[in-house]
């Protein structure tokens, strides 16, 4: 009987997942990247920090950029010295340690203000023809 023709189904696949372990075991402790979005409150450029204010709760959080964080502001290629307290922002980053890492920071322009369907246009204060 030739044993390699002959392999039973349920041993192939117990060694396909042991071949697999290493590869599961050190994929799991890989941190994906965060995001979140928020507001400048202020910059401390000699500490390379960020603190940025949570839109959805008020809170604070304290980030950290080095020479690998991306800046970019409407697309385009941005720095660090680009960021200003008051600024929305988009940041990936790296969760753990005291401080997060940032990956990327996306500043994002300030919503212009516009009159939509629901809100009526201003009044004008020109008299009617008579």
């Amino acid at each position: 009987m030739n044993l390699n023709s002959h392999i039973h189904p349920t041993a192939a696949a117990a060694l396909c997942v042991l071949a697999l372990s290493p590869a599961l075991v050190f994929g799991a402790g890989t941190k994906h990247p965060s995001r979140e979005r928020g507001i400048v409150k202020s910059i401390n450029p000699e500490a390379h920090t960020l603190v940025v204010t949570d839109r959805k709760n008020n809170s604070e959080h304290t980030f950290q950029w080095n020479d690998q964080t991306k800046f970019s502001e409407r697309d385009k290629s941005a720095g660090a010295s680009d960021l200003k307290a008051g600024e929305r922002v988009l940041l990936t980053y790296s969760p753990g340690g005291e401080t997060p890492i940032l990956q990327s920071v996306q500043i994002t322009p300030a919503r212009t203000e516009t009159h939509s369907a629901t809100q009526p246009p201003p009044e004008r204060s020109n008299p009617a023809p008579a």
